[in-house]
């Protein structure tokens, strides 16, 4: 199986940097490796100084680097939806420039950049994704599921009944329906979200959370710890970058005694392996990366699974089904449980997950809920 590692972060934290460094330290390995960048804001070509293309561009043995193409990817992957979609929206009515932006549905754009996981999973040993700040990376995670969820109710027809219904239907309809070729490209999206969903929650895939030793950094961090968790993906460890060494003192002795503050919080909080990385005096960029690759993991090979931690679990307890979801960073009060015909949906701080039951429980009902030592428990019955 091709491993795959996806770094996030706020802002400014350098998480291209370190996924930078950690392709390059596997690549280094003998690992076939690419580094993909998700963020709108490319700066893999900076951290390489080297033009990255849309495409896989040789850095050096065993390396490779893309910068996506937003534009491109969803002319190349959606086309003839758009265009149905299009054409439909302008049938009720609404004008060309409306009609082109709404044809293109939640999540299209960011979609694309997941789906190189799935283009390159058999061409290399490691996949690394360069993913854009927190927020936006919360949203893009949470895709696959959404989306599913969200074309299953927009293109909700059975293929096999709308071809019966077509010919009847059209002259009564005022509306476009569907054309083969659409149905095609739904079909084929369907398949692929499904696939990325059992890639994305695979022990092979992995997320890891960088972070400065800050307090709005760090809480920006627990929040997306727990969304990570309650998505179901796995974060196996947390890289602390910027990290003043203790025997420079002087100008800067205030802030590595905040340092060491935060950091002793970090470790007692995140349960997860913590890798630190020292400041470096100059930028780290080119050459300079080849440095930090030998020291970010402190000697541990970095497609190693540093936590195999379970966000979600499922488990009979004689006639009742306990669903177990680890949620640290929440509280109870925070937490709102409710199924919905073959729905659980979970619902904290303005995020919302649908989990899609087994036939085994979409007859079943919640019966109660506890939530203790950051772990919510749904019994179902």
């Amino acid at each position: 199986m091709t491993r795959i590692i996806l770094f996030t972060g706020k802002g400014g934290v350098g998480k291209t940097t370190i996924a930078a460094a950690t392709a390059l330290k596997c690549s280094k390995l003998g690992y076939k490796t690419i580094v993909i960048s998700a963020d709108p804001a490319h700066s893999l070509s900076d951290s390489f100084q080297q033009n990255i293309k849309p495409y896989p561009t040789k850095i050096r043995e065993n390396l490779y680097a893309m910068e996506i193409n937003v534009e491109y990817e969803i002319e190349k992957n959606w086309d003839s939806i758009i265009k149905y979609l299009k054409t439909l929206f302008r049938s009720k009515g609404l004008d060309d420039v409306i009609a082109e932006e709404l044809a293109i549905l939640p999540g299209f754009d960011e979609l694309a950049s997941l789906f190189h996981v799935l283009s390159h999973s058999n061409r290399f040993d490691v996949i690394i994704l360069d993913c854009a700040p927190t927020g936006e990376t919360l949203r893009l995670l949470s895709l696959p599921e959404v989306m599913s969820w969200y074309m299953n109710k927009f293109f909700g027809i059975e293929r096999k009944l709308l071809k019966v219904v077509k010919p009847i239907a059209k002259p009564i309809i005022d509306a476009p329906l569907p054309s083969d070729d659409v149905l095609d490209a739904v079909e084929d999206l369907y398949v692929r979200i499904t696939k990325l969903k059992d890639v994305l929650m695979s022990r092979d895939t992995t997320i890891r959370l960088v972070m400065n030793p800050e307090k709005m950094v760090i809480k920006e961090s627990e929040r997306a710890f727990t969304y990570l968790n309650l998505f179901g993906y796995i974060v196996d460890c947390i890289i602390v970058n910027k990290v003043f060494p203790e025997d420079i003192g002087g100008y800067l002795s205030k802030w590595i005694e905040i340092q060491r503050k935060y950091i002793t919080e970090i470790q007692e909080r995140f349960p997860v392996p913590i890798f630190k990385v020292k400041f470096r005096e100059t930028e780290i960029i080119g050459n300079m990366l080849d440095d930090l690759s030998e020291e970010l993991y402190n000697g541990r090979n970095p497609t190693e699974v540093f936590c195999e931690r379970k966000p979600m679990e499922i488990k009979k307890e004689g006639e009742e089904t306990i669903i177990s979801i680890k949620l640290p960073f929440v509280s109870k009060e925070d937490l709102k449980v409710l199924k919905k015909g073959d729905e659980l949906i979970v619902i904290t701080n303005g995020w919302k997950r649908i989990i899609l039951l087994p036939r085994s429980l979409a007859t079943k009902e919640p019966i109660g809920a506890k939530f203790i030592n950051d772990e919510l428990k749904i019994r179902m019955r």
